[in-house]
């Protein structure tokens, strides 16, 4: 499916944030803090999970797939790559510029969201590179 080969997949966290941030507001840290599952282990514990915590999950498997997508140059990988760069931007002025986006869990979305382009760059030229050494020869 070539429309899902350029989709940016961290756009996903980041819309998922937006939905908890924006209705909350200035009480935004409270949304991220808040419950969204406890898991009960073997050990007699509870592990408590947040939202916050949920949407870090859902971003670090989002990036997994993102580095996957990229060792495959092509120009649909290239279009991606330049989505990926706008999430940046975009996740990057808001982090500056609208207050609920200010906290550590948007901030490590943005910063998955620049390891996405930058990696996505570096394999891209890496591969391209390889395949270019084995044309010749």
């Amino acid at each position: 499916m070539p429309g899902l080969q350029i989709f940016p997949l961290l756009l996903i966290p980041t819309i998922l944030y937006a939905m908890i941030a924006i209705p909350a507001g200035e009480n935004v840290a409270q949304a991220m803090a808040s419950v969204a599952f406890n898991v009960p282990l073997a050990s007699s514990g509870v592990m408590v999970v947040t939202w916050g915590h949920l949407i870090l999950l859902v971003s670090v498997v989002t990036l997994f797939v993102e580095i996957l997508k990229s060792t495959t140059p092509s120009g649909a990988q290239m279009i991606d790559n330049g989505l990926a760069v706008a999430v940046f931007i975009v996740s990057f002025i808001l982090f500056l510029l609208v207050r609920p986006f200010g906290t550590t869990e948007f901030f490590i979305i943005m910063t998955m969201s620049l390891l996405d382009f930058l990696t996505g760059s570096v394999i891209m030229t890496r591969v391209s590179q390889r395949t270019v050494q084995y044309d010749r020869g």
